[in-house]
């Protein structure tokens, strides 16, 4: 099975998700959305290949769309994904991804 970590960074930006889509939606909304982008974590750790290069970014993070947000990691040595972010896509991403 594929494995994945969470930076402290991504676990305070789930968090953050969960809050706010609690806030604006409800409850289920939140617990939704929060499946969902664990889903594509999932699927990363499975197909690391599937994100791309963003410019806001240094070489070796990836990006990958889910949902409004999206999920930045990096490819560890030993071929374990850290997820270092999730960050709305219209957010300031350059200024954010200096806070890896």
């Amino acid at each position: 099975m594929a494995k994945f970590s969470l930076s402290n960074k991504a676990l305070e930006d789930l968090s953050e998700i969960w809050d706010y889509t609690y806030d604006v939606w409800s409850e289920n909304q939140a617990d939704k959305y929060y499946k969902l982008l664990i889903g594509f974590c999932i699927q990363i750790a499975k197909k690391p290949e599937i994100g791309r290069n963003y410019k806001e970014t240094s070489q070796n993070v990836l990006g990958f769309k889910a949902g409004e947000h999206i999920i930045f990691y990096l490819i560890i040595d030993n071929g374990e994904i850290e997820i270092a972010r999730i960050l709305h896509a219209k957010m300031d991403l350059g200024a954010k991804m200096t806070e890896l």
